[in-house]
């Protein structure tokens, strides 16, 4: 397994590396956002942890960069490591994106067990969606709004916006697949924590929010002028313009 790890504690990542080894986790280090940026886009890495106060750029503002580049970059799993561990730290850590929280000082062992389990749930979630292509006959989920269409290919764990791929992580394809699910209904963010957790086990209430918003942003952004996503006030999301299914 590679992982990248990007902080600026010159000891913590040599002190990492040969721990690492010992459980066949390949570690390089670089100490900044810039330095990181470049080694992501360089290299082919499992995983990235990353450190939140880092110098001139954040990690939350990287993490946030990473998820807005094309595919398959903007997919890695993030860890992210912070010597703050307050629960809303967390909560804005996988706002911006991020797959899982380590709060600093930690365990070496703890840290190898959260890396094996982000990268479990990110192959699990690649075979679920695979499986669903059976179950599913290699159909797409089509949406379409006046001029604009929204299409899920649940083979391939893509959205496509007036034929413009997006590039999304795994948790924004797991929530809105989970709207297309059920056309039209309204899902409560109960319903849809209760969905999306079987991959990402530490999703909250607030996480939900934020990934509709980004969603919503990449639609826009894709050209669309149609609202896909609508938020019914008290109740939770629905997802309209169901125009049924359609080959791949």
């Amino acid at each position: 397994m590679n992982v990248l790890m990007i902080d600026d504690d010159v000891g913590l990542g040599q002190t990492m590396q040969p721990v690492l080894q010992m459980f066949a986790i390949d570690l390089d280090v670089v100490h900044s956002a810039e330095e990181g940026l470049v080694q992501i886009q360089a290299q082919q890495y499992d995983l990235v942890l990353l450190d939140v106060m880092l110098p001139r750029i954040t990690g939350l503002e990287l993490c946030r960069t990473i998820r807005h580049l094309p595919a398959p970059v903007c997919d890695i799993p993030i860890i992210m490591l912070s010597a703050r561990s307050e629960l809303v730290d967390r909560v804005v850590g996988l706002e911006t994106g991020a797959d899982d929280y380590v709060a600093k000082p930690f365990e070496p062992r703890e840290l190898i067990a959260r890396i094996n389990a982000v990268c479990r749930r990110f192959q699990d979630a690649k075979k679920g969606n695979q499986t669903d292509v059976v179950t599913k006959s290699l159909d797409a989920i089509l949406f379409q709004l006046n001029d604009d269409t929204l299409r899920i290919d649940v083979a391939a764990a893509q959205v496509w916006v007036n034929e413009q791929l997006l590039a999304i992580t795994a948790m924004e394809f797991d929530l809105l697949f989970a709207l297309s699910q059920a056309p039209n209904q309204v899902l409560s963010q109960d319903d849809l924590l209760q969905q999306c957790s079987g991959h990402h086990n530490l999703i909250y209430s607030r996480s939900i929010v934020a990934l509709i918003y980004r969603l919503r942003n990449k639609i826009r952004d894709a050209g669309a002028n149609a609202d896909f996503i609508r938020t019914i006030r008290n109740r939770g999301y629905s997802m309209v313009g169901y125009a049924g299914k359609t080959a791949i």
